[in-house]
């Protein structure tokens, strides 16, 4: 934060207490300020306005009041320091077609990794293809992925991250890429040439609105432009299956493609 404005991330933060009306005067002021400059907050808050009417037309009445009381429960759980255990992001269910025979080899190694972190998933799909979490983030991985000195390394230019690509699938093209964040550190802004599937390995981060951890799983489709930032205090490691690459923007384009 700045002396008297939030950024775009701590604004995010700052939300749900705004919309309880349970910001101080300091965060009240900060807030408006920002929203006031920034248009692409402003429509992040309009998308708050916007889902309760949206979901009490989806919803017969008793369950959008159970919609609201989990709502509420979680919102409570927040404030009083409760965190949930465990991966709160998880694969599309589409997505769980590539551990069938035939499927999309990258995207089964990354629900295999998740799997591994979330106990919710195991018990929908099954712990026989699981890897084992463990102290380091690449110690279940490590026989699977190729020897270390061939992976590509992009070290320079992205604000202190690295990225290294770890394998390329000849049949649809897509990447495997393993990425490094240091703690508090933002990954350039960058869009992307085809869809994204990231799977956090240690470490967190904030993605847009989305607060992730260790086995959390997030989609980007093509066109998608962001810069996640690592959390304070330790390394973010994250495994990226990528179609088509990334470009950086600004100065960074010279970069080319990555991924």
């Amino acid at each position: 934060m700045t002396l008297f404005m939030p950024t775009c991330a701590e604004v995010v933060d700052l939300l749900t207490d705004y919309e309880e009306g349970a910001l101080g005067p300091f965060h009240w002021l900060g807030l408006k300020l920002h929203l006031s400059l920034c248009p692409p907050c402003r429509a992040f808050l309009d998308s708050f306005h916007r889902t309760a009417p949206i979901l009490r037309t989806l919803w017969s009445d008793p369950a959008g009041l159970a919609a609201e009381r989990a709502l509420d429960g979680a919102l409570t759980a927040l404030r009083e320091g409760r965190l949930p255990q465990g991966p709160q992001h998880h694969p599309e269910d589409e997505v769980w077609r590539a551990l069938e025979p035939g499927g999309d080899p990258l995207t089964a190694l990354l629900l295999r990794v998740h799997l591994g972190h979330c106990g919710t998933c195991r018990g929908i799909h099954g712990p026989g293809q699981a890897l084992a979490s463990g102290d380091h983030p690449l110690v279940a991985l490590r026989p699977l992925l190729p020897p270390e000195d061939q992976w590509e390394w992009t070290r320079h230019g992205l604000g202190g991250a690295q990225v290294a690509r770890l394998m390329k699938d000849p049949a649809t093209g897509a990447t495997l890429s393993l990425a490094r964040m240091p703690g508090g550190r933002t990954m350039p802004v960058h869009g992307h040439r085809g869809p994204e599937l990231s799977l956090v390995l240690s470490g967190a981060l904030q993605d847009g609105p989305a607060h992730l951890r260790p086995g959390d799983w997030i989609a980007h489709g093509p066109d998608h432009q962001h810069g996640p930032t690592a959390d304070q205090g330790s390394d973010c490691w994250t495994l990226v299956r990528l179609e088509g690459g990334v470009q950086f923007r600004g100065w960074r384009s010279l970069l080319g493609v990555v991924g």
